[in-house]
C-alpha cells in the first residue's frame, strides 16, 4: 500500500498544471514523499468508498508486517532534487546535527518501525459495525481488546485481522534535541 501511495502518478486532463512562466496549462505528475519520520507512526487505510450516492465498506484483507517495517524508500531526505532543497533547508540542521553524532541515515533515527497495535471494523457499512483492538507489549504476547472482554491471541491472528488503522513504534526513538533514545 504504501508504494502505491508513494509512486508517480500521471495528473489527468482535469487536472492540469498552470505554468507561471509561460501561462499554459501543462500536463504534470506528482508524488508523495514523508519528510521526517515520527516516533509513532499511523496508518489509516482506506476501508470506505463512495458508490453513487453512497459509501461502502472494502472488506479485502491488506498483507503488514508486524516486524521490521522499513520506511527508509519513502523518506524525501533520502532522495533530495535540487527543487525540493527550499523545502527542507530548516530542517537541516537538525539532521546533520544527528547524522554527525549518530552516524544514521538521512533520517533521524531508525527507519525501522514494529507493529504496536492495530484497530478493527467489524460490520457491512459505515454507519454500523463495531471496532475491536489488538495491541501487544514488551513482553511479545499480543491481545485482543473487545469491549470489555481482553483475550491473549497469537500473532497469525493479527496478521489475518483486516486492520484499519495500524500503530507502528520507531525501532530507534529521536527527539527534539536531536538525541536518540
Amino acid at each position: 500500500c504504501l508504494s502505491k501511495f508513494t509512486e508517480l502518478e500521471e495528473l489527468g486532463e482535469t487536472e492540469l498544471y498552470n505554468c507561471p512562466t509561460c501561462k499554459k496549462k501543462q500536463r504534470s505528475s506528482k508524488k508523495f514523499w514523508i519528510r521526517m519520520l515520527p516516533n509513532v507512526l499511523c496508518l489509516h487505510l482506506k476501508r470506505f468508498k463512495w458508490n453513487d450516492c453512497f459509501r461502502s465498506k472494502l472488506d479485502v484483507h491488506i498483507g503488514f508486517p508486524i516486524k521490521d517495517l522499513d520506511m527508509s524508500p519513502f523518506i524525501l531526505s533520502n532522495i533530495v532534487s535540487i527543487s525540493m532543497i527550499s523545502i527542507i533547508i530548516r530542517d537541516l540542521k537538525i539532521l546533520l546535527k544527528h547524522t554527525i553524532q549518530h552516524g544514521t541515515r538521512n533520517s533521524c533515527g531508525s527507519s525501522i518501525y514494529d507493529l504496536a497495535a492495530i484497530i478493527v471494523h467489524h460490520g457491512n457499512g459505515v454507519g454500523s459495525g463495531h471496532y475491536t483492538s489488538y495491541a501487544t507489549h514488551h513482553d511479545s504476547c499480543w491481545h485482543h481488546f473487545n469491549d470489555s472482554s481482553v483475550t491473549i491471541c497469537n500473532e497469525d491472528t493479527v496478521l489475518k485481522s483486516k486492520a484499519y488503522i495500524l500503530f507502528y513504534i520507531r525501532r530507534q526513538f529521536f527527539s527534539i534535541n536531536g538525541s536518540t533514545t
